[in-house]
């Protein structure tokens, strides 16, 4: 008796493509199972967007100077609600710097401070607080040890109250007022 074929193809043939098809489905489960895993834990994380930089405030009636901020700014993007801590500064590869940033507080968010998903908060430090400037006073205090180092590790820290951490690097406008202040800083 000859054997069974289909489209000109052996039973013995057949017979290998389907345990073919066991290993393609198997992956196909697995790749699924992956895929839904992957998206439940994204949706676990908080996640923000956060940006640290220079701002000038025009307000209608001032006189010049008009009053320059470093500004810190953190917009909720995940779905999950983040209570924001801290905000603060970290510098250096090997050798890690850290500092907490104190603010004005009759113009920034309150902390610790609740955000849903949307929502922002902002912390304002004054330039001119004191009687020497804040970027002069900073890179004194902070970006004394090897300048350029600091400068280009420099980061922003949002510390949240579960453990989670949000960093920024210092916008460029900002970047430049600190080298120029490490500068005279140096030459003093």
């Amino acid at each position: 008796m000859p054997e069974p074929s289909l489209f000109g193809i052996g039973k013995a043939q057949w017979d290998l493509i389907n345990g073919f098809a066991s290993w393609f489905a198997a992956l196909g489960s697995f790749a699924a199972a992956f895929v839904a895993l992957y998206i439940a834990n994204r949706a676990t994380k908080p996640s923000a967007r956060v940006n640290v930089g220079h701002r000038i405030i025009f307000s209608t009636g001032d006189p010049k100077p008009y009053p320059e901020y470093v500004v810190f700014r953190i917009v909720n993007t995940g779905d999950r609600p983040i209570q924001v801590s801290q905000i603060g500064w970290r510098a250096g590869l090997i050798k890690k710097r850290y500092a907490v940033q104190l603010y004005e507080s009759a113009q920034s968010s309150r902390l610790p401070v609740s955000l849903t998903h949307g929502q922002e908060a902002s912390w304002m430090v004054p330039m001119a607080a004191r009687e020497e400037p804040w970027p002069e006073y900073f890179a004194k205090g902070f970006l004394s040890e090897h300048p350029k180092v600091a400068l280009h590790t420099l980061r922003g820290q949002f510390f949240t109250s579960t453990g989670h951490l949000f960093e920024a690097k210092p916008e460029e406008n900002l970047l430049k007022r600190l080298r120029t202040a490490c500068e005279r800083v140096h030459k003093a």
